[in-house]
């Protein structure tokens, strides 16, 4: 059975039953909006902890205190997505917590698909070691025309005419010029994997993607960092699979899994917070997509659309096209991998513009990533 069908389908009616959905009456503005919201909230606060403890069951204890993700989930938790919940996590387990019969089930389940993406990869180990190779040689030629090698003084190499006189008046033999070979690339990258359901289907070739994608980054001295990301419950997740600091811990990567919705635009919301621990001061974020954002908490009415709308279709497209542009805004470099089916390729477009490319079978990665990473990399030089 595909892993969490039946948890899908379940959570499905469940969290269209969440009161919050119908707690604003057309017409109203933002904050009468948010007041009700708040109410609602206080009414079924059984359900709420109910739905926190679940989740946190199924993706791993938050990684943030209740009352600093209370502060973020009130600063990004807007507009198109007031109501909704956010989840940062790493997976880890809760200690000393018995931990329920479905979510038992599913934890035993995602071991199952962890193996299944690893058997996978080890099936096709030579195709995969060779997209790494092709597309870690893409990613060091480009870097290596981009960011030259600094000149250090040092005591033999090149004369520094500049500093030649402090070797008869200083005594100071770093008098020479030397070219540093290790470069700090002065960018980092995130990963941002969609993990919903309707990734199912190829779960082991979105882990391969991932690993390949990671470990050529990691191999030309990149910082790199991997999450997944899904709704649930009307909580968005962003589950970190590799951090910046885990050195050679690529192969985390294969616990990714698939599971529930995707609100596309809210994770980009929290991809943008995450940038705040990144080691460098520039970035770019590649998501590995089928540019079909959909969850089932509605897009709450507003002043100007006075009915609630689903977050799906046109809506949900241009507002994950808003949410790259915004980013962008920022200073942060925003490209996708794209693999979906045609009639969500004009979706692609609207959502990521020109930094995009489309890959239909695992054998085009290496040359279709490295077309992308390589621009992206101009840019980030320039």
């Amino acid at each position: 059975m595909p892993l969490l069908t039946k948890l899908f389908t379940t959570e499905m009616v469940r969290t269209d039953d969440l009161a919050i959905d119908r707690s604003a009456a057309a017409g109203e503005n933002g904050m009468v909006r948010a007041s009700n919201a708040l109410r609602a909230q206080l009414e079924s606060g059984d359900r709420e902890n109910e739905d926190r403890d679940y989740v946190e069951g199924c993706f791993g204890r938050s990684l943030y205190p209740p009352r600093e993700l209370a502060l973020i989930e009130q600063r990004l938790c807007t507009g198109n997505h007031l109501g909704c919940h956010l989840w940062f996590t790493r997976g880890e387990m809760v200690q000393g917590k018995t931990m329920r019969a479905d979510v038992q089930h599913l934890f035993d389940q995602a071991a199952e698909q962890a193996e299944r993406n690893r058997a996978d990869f080890l099936k096709n180990n030579d195709l995969y070691q060779s997209s790494i190779l092709r597309l870690t040689e893409h990613i060091r030629n480009c870097m290596q025309v981009q960011q030259q090698p600094d000149a250090v003084s040092a005591r033999q190499g090149h004369v520094d005419s500049q500093r030649i006189w402090r070797l008869p008046v200083l005594k100071d033999g770093k008098v020479f010029l030397r070219s540093e070979e290790e470069n700090n690339p002065g960018f980092t990258v995130d990963l941002l994997l969609d993990g919903s359901a309707s990734r199912l289907h190829c779960q082991e070739t979105i882990a391969a993607q991932g690993y390949i994608l990671a470990r050529s980054l990691a191999t030309c001295g990149i910082p790199v960092r991997v999450s997944s990301f899904c709704s649930l419950r009307g909580y968005t997740v962003v589950r970190i699979l590799k951090d910046f600091s885990e050195k050679n811990a690529e192969r985390k990567i294969f616990n990714y899994f698939a599971a529930g919705w995707n609100r596309d635009g809210l994770a980009l919301r929290m991809a943008g917070k995450l940038l705040d621990t990144a080691p460098a001061d520039r970035h770019l974020l590649i998501l590995l997509t089928d540019a079909s954002p959909d969850d089932s908490r509605k897009i709450l009415p507003t002043g100007k659309v006075p009915l609630s709308r689903s977050y799906d279709g046109e809506a949900g497209v241009q507002d994950t096209a808003e949410e790259v542009r915004v980013l962008r805004q920022q200073g942060v470099r925003v490209a996708a991998v794209f693999m979906g089916e045609n009639t969500s390729a004009p979706d692609a477009r609207t959502i990521y513009g020109q930094d995009l490319v489309r890959i239909q079978r695992m054998d085009q990665l290496a040359t279709a990533a490295g077309k992308l990473i390589q621009e992206e990399i101009r840019e980030l030089s320039g």
